[in-house]
């Protein structure tokens, strides 16, 4: 069974597992090397007493629509602790699930689990590897030059591809909408062609993909894109 409380007399763990699901629990501790902690998902006074400083990630299972507040808020609150950490979101209830909120509180990974075992441990597994967490490349913008560099690599980028990465980098939680990144393309734009900003931030993203072998920008359904936390400095 999972169990609750944060204790200060033990080691502590790399990752931390807000799940409700023994199963889920044991999926997530056979992807994972390092040490991993699992609390108990339905005390919400506990969780917030937890701390985060040093926790690198954290899964956290949203059974029902009706734990999406109570887990919006620890994401909230973990983030405001952590910037670092990688956050993942874990939809396992049979209704419609929404993402945007929380990416917009600050989670990196939103996804629904199916019901096939198989399945759900293939996309965990894909997840986890493809998280800023397990892949920890590092990029510097160059906004003089136009690059993106790497360790050993120098991308060219055009001034609005520069222009919507540095949008990017200091959006809230690095998430915005495709109003916004028009907006700040052409601040006094009126009317702008969605397909055409889809084509260009999907250009950057094949770019730096065959570049760095690297998803920088993600999109978020029914809103916007965002940037994987964590791997370009200024």
């Amino acid at each position: 069974m999972l169990f609750a409380g944060c204790k200060t007399d033990i080691l502590a763990p790399k990752a931390l597992n807000f799940v409700h699901s023994k199963a889920l629990a044991d999926d997530i501790e056979q992807l994972i090397t390092s040490g991993v902690r699992h609390l108990d998902a339905c005390d919400a006074k506990t969780n917030l007493t937890c701390d985060f400083n040093q926790v690198e990630a954290v899964f956290i299972e949203v059974n029902s629509p009706e734990a999406i507040n109570d887990s919006l808020e620890l994401v909230k609150h973990i983030r405001l602790i952590n910037q670092i950490v990688c956050i993942f979101i874990l939809a396992t209830h049979n209704k419609s699930f929404t993402s945007i909120n929380y990416y917009l509180a600050g989670a990196d990974h939103c996804i629904k689990l199916p019901a096939s075992p198989l399945e759900k441990s293939t996309l965990l597994s894909r997840t986890l590897e493809e998280s800023h967490w397990k892949t920890t490349t590092k990029l510097t913008l160059d906004r003089t030059r136009l690059l993106l560099c790497g360790a050993a690599k120098k991308l060219e980028i055009s001034y609005t591809e520069m222009t919507i990465i540095d949008a990017l980098i200091h959006a809230p939680q690095h998430v915005l909408s495709q109003d916004s990144i028009a907006k700040t393309l052409d601040p006094n734009i009126v009317f702008y062609d969605p397909r055409a900003l889809e084509k260009t931030i999907s250009r950057l993203r094949t770019k730096i993909k065959k570049a760095y072998e690297l998803e920088l920008i993600f999109s978020v359904r029914a809103f916007g894109y965002r940037l994987r936390r964590g791997t370009i400095s200024e």
